[in-house]
């Protein structure tokens, strides 16, 4: 039975997706789909194009995507100027011996495919960095330039508001077959070059069929450390429920020694179809599912988790 699940930034995009999947479509041609969708959306600005810059005003994107029948896996990191990064960490999957690039590699890698460029800057996010720049500045704070310091800056941006973000898709195809997909523009105002958990296979994403999938957002640097997307899989190969696994992949977070005030959504999806949504922390994020026999997308229940 097909499925697809997502976060509340998906909806965008979980049309598209489930009108591939209801035709047939394997889950990595809807999830790669409906990601598209969110990064053109303009007004989501975790993602794509209008995505929070970094402290130095450059839009820097993330994406990943993995196949559970084969357990191939590509992502792309730092990426500037490139519109769609979950197609072009599709490529780095299917065309080449690695897993991951970053930075100036990955924006080589899509000048030799043709990805799509662009500058992903629009003016209403521009005007918001320059806001944020000016307030701070008005405070004493001066804006380094590539040169300067910015470390000192990035720690004012340890902001539940802006420290999340993404999309993640999950999919079932009626051929079995499960996949996962995340596209990110990352923490708002971060370090330049600051990777989260989205490029980061086991961490922001996992997909094995003979299981189930899962895939995570909110604040990356704490999902890296506790591996929990795979984590969650792990947990199920062990036999535990998808709910119950959810539940220990959070309580291995709360082992995680952390002063910032985050929180993570972890989605999930099992091999029968089934899936669970659990959000652990300050800020959990909503989530939607499409499956056989619904007109539409329905709201995702989300179980919450209060951080001890």
């Amino acid at each position: 039975m097909a499925v697809i699940l997502t976060n509340g930034g998906g909806s965008v995009g979980i049309g598209r997706s489930w009108d591939l999947l209801s035709r047939g479509a394997s889950a990595l041609d809807a999830i790669e789909q409906g990601i598209r969708l969110v990064e053109d959306d303009e007004t989501n600005h975790s993602v794509g194009k209008s995505g929070w810059p970094n402290l130095l005003g450059q839009v820097e994107l993330d994406a990943a995507i993995m196949d559970g029948a084969t357990l191939d896996a590509g992502s792309v990191g730092a990426v500037i100027g490139q519109l769609h990064p979950i197609s072009l960490a599709r490529r780095v999957m299917t065309d080449l011996p690695h897993v991951m690039l970053v930075g100036r590699g990955a924006e080589r890698f899509a000048d030799e495919i043709g990805a799509e460029a662009g500058d992903n800057r629009t003016p209403d996010i521009t005007a918001r960095w320059r806001a944020w720049v000016e307030r701070w500045a008005a405070e004493s704070v001066t804006l380094a330039g590539p040169s300067g310091p910015l470390a000192p800056l990035a720690r004012l941006t340890t902001d539940p508001q802006k420290a999340h973000g993404t999309t993640v898709f999950l999919a079932l195809d009626d051929g079995g077959h499960i996949g996962a997909g995340v596209s990110t523009s990352g923490w708002a105002l971060k370090y330049p070059g600051r990777l989260g958990d989205s490029p980061v296979i086991g961490a922001g994403i996992y997909a094995d069929d003979r299981y189930g999938a899962a895939g995570c957002i909110g604040h990356g640097e704490l999902t890296i450390r506790a591996g929990t997307a795979r984590a969650v899989v792990l947990y199920l190969k062990m036999g535990m429920a998808l709910p119950d696994a959810l539940r220990e992949a959070a309580r291995d977070l709360e082992a995680l020694t952390t002063t910032f005030a985050g929180s993570v959504t972890i989605f999930g999806l099992d091999h029968s179809g089934q899936t669970a949504v659990l959000g652990w922390g300050v800020q959990p994020d909503t989530g939607w599912v499409w499956r056989q026999g619904m007109a539409e997308a329905q709201p995702a229940v989300v179980e919450r988790a209060e951080r001890c």
